[in-house]
């Protein structure tokens, strides 16, 4: 009785409503790039949701790959969960991955779907395609040389290619030439350095047909651009009597790595540097005056690679008339 009048109270019931589920947009600007021998992939990363908002949940994506005779179309290539920070890199909203499983002569279509972290799955990419061809092997001959903020990279240039040359930051791996397009000559300078530190550079042969740019795989070199400039010269050095021995004064031309200044005394034809280390101040007293008649001073300036400048111009002092 109990059963039967429950039942009877509770009446008919309206359909199940389905719970809204946000999906993430999906993707359309997944395309590739042949780079330091391999297929690099890239899109941008979804920011909102189909029916509009902030994507807050995204968990990752999934790429699938497909090839003219591999049966069964597409199949998982990669899953990309984002916190796991691995397997990827993000470049200004833009996801980049590698494939290096390729095989020459054989067409390859790639699609990537993203999905939340409740699995909710969004639409599926548009499809990049691409027949591989075997990119060019390394380049030849490249050195580099170091100079005063300025570093020089040379390779060997053979006909029918271009170069690309990048800069390791910190061990990470470059996704972008210092160059913006492909370089016909056999030489770049990197202007954008600093003295003292080790720069890590890669040249790539670039082989573009039919329109499609292919990269093949670098050739490393190291350089540490040197501080060779000296700096100028002091300006109006001037001696007089001290009742120490003889003053100098002189005018200095600081420049930023500017480190001190170096006192010469001329005896005949004898030079002799009167300080042990370069001093600071653009001022010094010679002490040691012997018996000579006359004496001879200039002054050089020092910078803190070590560079000397060229010498002040000479000034005679006269001690015994």
């Amino acid at each position: 009785m109990i059963i039967a009048s429950l039942f009877i109270s509770c009446g008919k019931k309206a359909d199940p409503r389905p719970l809204k589920v946000n999906m993430p947009e999906g993707i359309k600007d997944l395309t590739g790039e042949v780079k330091d021998g391999v297929l690099f992939l890239s899109f941008s990363v979804p920011g909102k949701y189909i029916d509009g908002g902030e994507v807050k949940d995204l968990e990752g994506f999934k790429v699938y790959k497909a090839c003219g005779f591999c049966p069964g179309g597409f199949e998982l290539l990669k899953e990309i969960r984002l916190d796991e920070k691995k397997g990827y890199a993000l470049y200004e909203g833009r996801l980049y991955i590698y494939d290096d499983e390729l095989a020459p002569g054989v067409t390859y279509t790639y699609k990537v779907y993203p999905f939340s972290k409740r699995g909710t799955r969004g639409d599926e990419s548009n499809t990049y395609s691409i027949t591989w061809e075997k990119p060019p092997p390394p380049p030849r001959g490249v050195s580099a040389k170091g100079e005063d903020r300025k570093v020089h990279i040379s390779w060997e240039k053979e006909e029918g290619f271009r170069y690309t040359v990048y800069r390791l930051e910190d061990g990470a791996y470059p996704l972008f030439p210092l160059n913006p397009e492909p370089l016909t000559s056999n030489i770049f300078s990197d202007t954008d350095v600093e003295n003292g530190k080790r720069y890590v550079y890669e040249v790539r042969k670039v082989a573009i047909r039919n329109g499609i740019s292919r990269e093949g795989e670098g050739v490393r070199v190291q350089v540490t651009p040197i501080d060779n400039t000296p700096p100028l010269p002091p300006r109006e050095l001037k001696v007089q009597k001290d009742e120490r021995g003889v003053l100098l004064t002189w005018r200095e031309a600081r420049e930023a790595d500017f480190f001190g200044f170096n006192v010469y005394r001329i005896e005949g034809a004898k030079k002799k540097r009167l300080n042990d280390v370069p001093i600071g101040e653009n001022r010094y007293v010679d002490r040691e005056i012997g018996e000579e008649r006359y004496l001879s001073y200039y002054v050089t300036a020092v910078d803190k690679s070590g560079n000397e400048s060229e010498p002040s111009r000479e000034v005679v002092y006269i001690l015994h008339e």
